[in-house]
């Protein structure tokens, strides 16, 4: 504001100086002056005009960003808000069907490296439902190491069973939750080749396309997490997807 009051006021200043030359006699020189005065403040107003616009550019830009930024923690909330949701509903499921003796003889890791113990195991005498929920219930306890040796105790005791997807979906999101990418990646990665049709596979793709661009393979995450889009276009999966990809654009 203040640079448009400063050129209007060059302008008026500039007027009345030609209507004071108007009123002397005529004097050639004089008019030449004159008009190169006016050509002097006509450019300095061209040159403020710029210097307005360009600010204005930047604030723009600069609101732009910050509600870009907002935007992002908005979806990012939003998103860790699905996946409490989704747990909570897999508890709920889970812990309706009762359960015995807890199944898990002693969940004491190795190293943590997330394999099963030498004192780690699994009762064949109980049903796979029953030792999957004993293994789940870790989780919701947030026994993270524990719950990765109870998954994997109950993984090798029940290899037929139609839950041992399941036990191998939530040892990836336990790997993620605790920051192990790598084991992460190489769970989801797992799934996604041995069991295409599994109900969970649009959410084990998100996992893996978001892990794969945070470790710098974004060619590969980018093309997982377009294989959601394509693959179902109206599911909150893709939803998701399209974020990611917006993120990395």
């Amino acid at each position: 504001m203040r640079l448009v009051q400063t050129a209007g006021a060059a302008v008026v200043m500039t007027a009345a100086s030609l209507f004071s030359y108007a009123a002397e006699p005529f004097d050639a020189e004089s008019l030449r002056q004159s008009q190169g005065e006016l050509l002097l403040q006509i450019e300095q107003l061209r040159q403020e005009t710029q210097a307005l616009r360009g600010l204005m550019e930047e604030l723009s830009y600069q609101l732009g960003q910050m509600s870009s930024d907002q935007k992002t923690r908005y979806l990012d909330l939003d998103q860790r808000l699905g996946e409490l949701v989704r747990i909570q509903k897999e508890a709920v499921a889970t812990s309706s069907t009762p359960t015995s003796t807890p199944a898990i003889a002693d969940s004491t890791t190795t190293g943590g490296s997330g394999e099963v113990g030498a004192q780690a195991s699994v009762s064949n005498d109980i049903s796979d439902q029953d030792a999957y929920n004993s293994a789940f219930q870790l989780i919701r306890e947030r026994k993270f190491e524990e719950s990765l040796v109870a998954m994997e105790s109950f993984i090798r005791a029940y290899p037929d069973s139609e839950l041992v997807l399941d036990a191998r979906f939530w040892r990836g999101q336990v790997f993620d939750v605790l920051r192990r990418d790598e084991e992460a990646i190489e769970a989801f990665k797992s799934l996604t080749l041995v069991a295409p049709d599994y109900r969970r596979i649009l959410q084990v793709k998100v996992k893996l396309g978001k892990l794969l661009i945070k470790n710098q393979d974004v060619m590969n995450g980018r093309k997982i997490l377009q294989e959601v889009i394509t693959q179902a276009p109206e599911s909150v999966e893709a939803g998701l997807a399209s974020r990611e990809l917006e993120k990395t654009n």
